[in-house]
């Protein structure tokens, strides 16, 4: 386990009378040191520096960034006033700043950035609690800034997660004088209140990571203060394990399950006890042991069969901090457990000559197997001839039996997550990932060939004509699908990078980040049309059929385009943002929102047949098979709802946030979650 080490830097007063006195940074540093610090929450090594000059704090910059391993997690904190000279460059004040002369006065950011790219950790944290009540250095310059500082853009690097408490300029100068009050900082608050109150434990396994943190402050500082936005930039592999949470308890949804007299809402206890001992800390192992033990002398035999499993082939311990855990070559084989009935009398053994009755019917929503990826899985996973192809967090791509969850091969593409869609064509399934598209052969994972693209590559690629589709950044690219040379590339249509490409026919649908969704001919290499979709259209093939292409975006508007003109046929209004691909089958269209919410809209009118509300937001692209659309939710559940009633069948719980989106073949629902598991879970029909 590495070293956890940080550095909490406050400046509140100023030789620079221009620079308001503030009050709070001594307060909220000396809080968050006293967090950080507590062995039983986070256990760091912890420098405080508080109204010192800047040469002061680069050393001790230097000191925290120098001599570190990769597993080491190193984090700096800053809570004072962040400002910007005349080239729009951030610096960060210290006691003996001069806003005339901020280069040999203040810290810079570059200096901060090269230092963390100097640094061998793989595990940095930056978080900056600024006020930017004197960003510009005169009244005289603000034509020249556009109210945001881009710290964000400022901290980009491999291994870094950087949160920062907001990027607006919210105070100016009027002339050498600061306006406004410098308020307590409504961020660090929140912040050491999450963890040392353990409410920002937000999936209940007793720990809080980084993506757990800033999800809860954010939500709890924009409830305070709606014109406050925190915002976060991470590229790091795996999860970051900040904090324990010492006030855990197991779940209230857990608990009523354990007190249900339903057979089946214990067993899907078992589930979650079981996914709870393997991913979570001590405390929270003990009380998932322990609760198995009672489910094991259970009057249900399928509850106490399958907890009795559980506990007879009981995992090694989780790591307690994110240290990536080593992938098991074989996935976790769960029995299917016998059908309730009256009395359960014990299954019969079969007399040698005798045939073997058949096997007891599987139970929806009850997971086959599971397989551990080492990492998130929020790729989709696609399953052909009895292959599942999926990749992790990991940077891993792997091929698994369809039926037992068996690895078949695996292969590390070493280009970070891999949160593609694998495609497959012929012998060969295409994955792009980062800034490559690789591939591979279906039977040995070999690396066929691979293509390296100008940027981050799409989530999805399309094929047509022995040809490969993908674009990055704002060109389309077209490959041959022989060995990845260029046929052609259309670019320009657009500034924002582009996000998806859905093929229909030899036509190329791209969507960008901005507002317009493209058409280019595959055959002509020309654009059919464009079309305005405000706010970042989201789409993908799922939502493809009968020549209309349906849309979301981010305003929370669902589009419905024609796929030969661009024209829009309807528009309907769901009111939060939708965040990933709808999908449409029998005439009707599926889509979840950031509202937590699965509408059913009439394909051909926009009108809405129902609507059903999860526990969280729904981004993972809905699927829909016989009568049933299954998909997961921020709530760490995948749920199971009748198509035409909107009911709830069944949910499985995997303990945390499920954005990858399932598939569905031979009565299994593959899906993977931020548990760092694929699962196969007995469908509904």
């Amino acid at each position: 386990m590495g070293r956890r080490t940080a550095l909490l830097i406050a400046t509140y007063a100023y030789q620079d009378e221009g620079l308001r006195q503030l009050t709070a940074p001594g307060h909220d540093a000396e809080a968050f040191a006293e967090v950080l610090r507590d062995p039983d929450i986070a256990g760091f090594d912890v420098d405080i520096l508080v109204n010192e000059p800047h040469h002061r704090v680069g050393e001790a910059l230097g000191e925290l960034f120098h001599n570190r391993r990769h597993d080491d997690l190193t984090l700096l904190y800053f809570t004072g006033h962040g400002l910007k000279d005349d080239e729009g460059r951030l610096h960060l004040a210290m006691a003996n700043t001069r806003r005339n002369n901020l280069m040999f006065t203040s810290l810079p950011a570059e200096q901060i950035d090269r230092a963390m790219a100097g640094c061998m950790s793989r595990r940095q944290v930056l978080i900056l609690d600024c006020c930017y009540s004197g960003a510009f250095p005169a009244a005289a310059r603000l034509a020249k800034a556009d109210g945001e500082v881009h710290t964000l853009e400022r901290f980009q690097g491999r291994g870094r997660t950087v949160l920062t408490a907001s990027d607006a300029t919210q105070y100016s100068f009027e002339g050498d004088q600061v306006h406004g009050t410098a308020p307590q900082s409504v961020f660090t608050r929140h912040l050491v209140q999450g963890l040392r109150e353990g409410t920002a434990d937000l999936d209940g396994d007793g720990n809080i990571t980084l993506d757990e943190l800033y999800a809860y402050v954010h939500d709890k500082v924009v409830d305070e203060m709606p014109q406050q936005r925190p915002k976060k930039q991470d590229n790091v592999e795996g999860r970051i394990v900040i904090a324990r949470n010492i006030n855990w308890t197991l779940p209230a949804h857990l608990r009523n399950a354990l007190r249900s007299p339903i057979a089946t809402d214990r067993l899907g206890a078992v589930q979650s006890l079981a996914h709870l001992y393997r991913v979570g800390n001590e405390t929270v192992r003990r009380r998932a042991a322990e609760e198995l033990e009672r489910l094991a002398d259970d009057d249900s035999r399928s509850v106490s069969s399958t907890a009795a499993a559980h506990l007879q082939d009981r995992p090694a311990p989780a790591a307690e901090d994110d240290t990536p855990r080593p992938t098991p070559a074989l996935a976790t084989v769960v029995s299917p457990p016998a059908v309730p009935g009256a009395g359960e009398a014990p299954p019969a053994v079969p007399v040698s000559g005798e045939p073997v009755p058949p096997a007891p019917p599987r139970t929806p929503g009850t997971v086959r197997w599971s397989f551990p990826t080492g990492g998130c899985v929020q790729s989709v996973p696609t399953v052909v001839d009895g292959v599942v192809y999926v990749g992790s967090d990991s940077g891993v791509l792997y091929a698994l039996d369809a039926a037992t969850g068996q690895e078949k091969w695996s292969r590390f593409l070493q280009v970070g997550a891999v949160r593609s869609a694998p495609k497959v064509d012929g012998n060969l399934v295409y994955v792009p990932a980062n800034r490559k598209l690789f591939a591979m052969d279906i039977r040995s994972g070999r690396i066929d060939w691979e293509s390296a693209l100008s940027g981050p590559a799409t989530a999805t690629v399309g094929t047509a004509a022995d040809c490969v589709y993908i674009c990055s950044l704002n060109t389309l690219r077209v490959l041959h699908a022989a060995d990845g040379t260029e046929a052609w590339a259309r670019g320009g249509d657009g500034l924002p990078r582009y996000r998806w490409v859905v093929l229909a026919g030899q036509v190329a649908i791209i969507g960008n980040n901005s507002r317009h969704v493209y058409a280019i001919d595959g055959l002509s290499r020309k654009r059919k049309w464009r079309a305005r979709v405000p706010a970042g259209p989201v789409s993908g093939p799922t939502a493809l059929a009968g020549g209309v292409l349906y849309v979301g975006s981010k305003h929370g508007d669902l589009h419905a385009l024609d796929t030969l003109t661009g024209a829009r046929i309807w528009l309907s209004s769901l009111g939060s943002p939708i965040q990933s691909s709808p999908a449409v089958a029998d005439g009707t269209v599926f889509v979840g929102n950031d509202d937590a919410r699965l509408f059913a809209v009439h394909a051909a009118t926009g009108d809405w047949r129902w609507r059903f509300t999860a526990d969280g937001p729904i981004r993972s692209t809905p699927i829909v098979a016989g009568t049933t659309v299954y998909f997961g939710s921020d709530d760490g559940n995948v749920y199971a709802v009748d198509t035409a009633t909107g009911l709830e069948r069944w949910r499985f719980p995997t303990g945390r946030p499920v954005r990858s989106s399932p598939a569905v073949a031979d009565g299994l629902v593959y899906v993977g979650s931020d548990s760092e598991f694929l699962y196969a879970i007995e469908a509904a029909d």
